[in-house]
């Protein structure tokens, strides 16, 4: 089970037996989380300040890049010296969360643990790059030490020509149910696609995958936007043109808010309206869809359908995981224009959030996710030292 690491600072003198009563205190004050405290003497999240002069230990044992909750009371000058550190982080950019009272603790620790362990899930999962980053995704590349280290995410790079060749590859029949479409040699296709990498999922024993689709496309004239599609109604976060930036974000999301977005294009962008558009999203988000071929090439398989919700949050972060954007959104229209990739929503962003988007963009693919997530994912962010742009 997922423990918050507590550190008690006291002044420079305090006894053991001090400590100990500041850790009788601590779960006192918060019986609710009394079992999941784990009390350490370094590498803490959460700072219970006991006493005054307790400020010089906080400082020797914060560290750049951390993200602390600093607790107080109104005992032994505890609110004094937590409001010392807590202005000293701010000088020195360290990101913190100053808590004064047991009702905004039990809230705040709350969400915390709950948002922690979403995040402390991801160790150790494993996610498959079939093929390449596409060439023209300059500013979306992850690299494998920086998802290791900053989530715990392994990365596999996986060669098409390991994998079953399409030539071989067998009709999945009940693939075929999932969609209807009047192109059955299509959708036959689209079932191999499916196979082949539902073959390497199982194979690799992979969480998640990004697919450099453009090669199909080119060589087979077929495309994995279903395939794709149905991955991500089965909860295996997939997304294509090999983006690492946004299969990270993927799986990050559903990790904090339970469900899986859909990765879309920025297609067009105004103070007015904001179009976002794709060909791979899960039907569990569409109140009706239909297949139709691919945008960009007029062949293959692709989901085309009437996004379900109407309230948004829109999220991306950066290829070196240090900076996120993050913003809700109403969607106005769900429009078919035959300028853009097949499933389309026109969305009211803020003047803020559309100047943020063409000033200081992170990327083109963005994610969308139902109803307001920004709470969840902002304090996600901050506990791995992710900056709000």
């Amino acid at each position: 089970m997922f423990k918050l690491k507590v550190k008690v600072l006291a002044f420079a003198e305090a006894k053991q037996d001090y400590i100990e009563l500041g850790k009788e205190r601590l779960c006192t004050m918060l019986p609710e989380f009394a079992n999941q405290f784990q009390f350490v003497d370094d590498n803490a999240d959460i700072l219970f300040v006991l006493s005054g002069g307790s400020e010089q230990a906080a400082k020797q044992m914060a560290e750049e890049g951390k993200f602390y909750i600093i607790l107080s009371n109104e005992l032994d000058n505890s609110n004094a010296a937590a409001f010392e550190i807590k202005a000293w982080m701010n000088r020195e950019g360290i990101c913190s969360k100053l808590l004064t009272n047991p009702e905004e603790m039990k809230s705040y620790l709350t969400s915390y643990f709950e948002v922690a362990t979403a995040i402390e899930s991801l160790k150790g999962k494993q996610l498959g790059l079939i093929g390449n980053v596409s060439d023209w995704l300059i500013a979306s590349k992850v690299e494998k030490n920086i998802l290791a280290s900053k989530l715990g995410i392994k990365l596999r790079q996986i060669d098409w020509k390991s994998l079953c060749s399409f030539e071989d590859a067998q009709v999945n029949e009940e693939f075929l149910t999932k969609f209807e479409y009047k192109n059955e040699v299509e959708k036959e296709n689209a079932s191999k696609i499916y196979n082949i990498l539902n073959d390497c999922v199982l194979e690799e024993k992979l969480d998640a995958i990004t697919v450099e689709c453009f090669p199909l496309v080119r060589q087979k004239a077929v495309t994995a936007c279903l395939a794709l599609s149905l991955f991500n109604d089965q909860q295996i976060p997939a997304g294509c043109e090999g983006d690492l930036a946004s299969i990270v974000g993927m799986m990050f999301a559903k990790a904090v808010s339970g469900s899986i977005p859909w990765m879309a294009n920025v297609a067009r962008i105004s103070k007015e309206s904001t179009l976002f558009a794709h060909c791979t999203i899960g039907k569990n988000l569409l109140s009706d869809c239909k297949v139709t071929t691919h945008f960009e090439t007029g062949l293959g398989t692709a989901i085309q359908g009437m996004y379900r919700y109407n309230d948004i949050t829109v999220f991306r972060m950066n290829s070196s995981l240090t900076k996120a954007f993050i913003t809700t959104g109403q969607v106005l229209d769900r429009p078919q224009y035959a300028t853009a990739c097949r499933t389309q929503i026109e969305v009211k962003l803020t003047d803020n959030a559309v100047d943020t988007l063409k000033e200081n963009p992170l990327g083109n693919h963005h994610l969308i996710l139902q109803g307001n997530q920004t709470e969840k994912l902002k304090l996600a962010c901050s506990l791995i030292g992710v900056e709000l742009v």
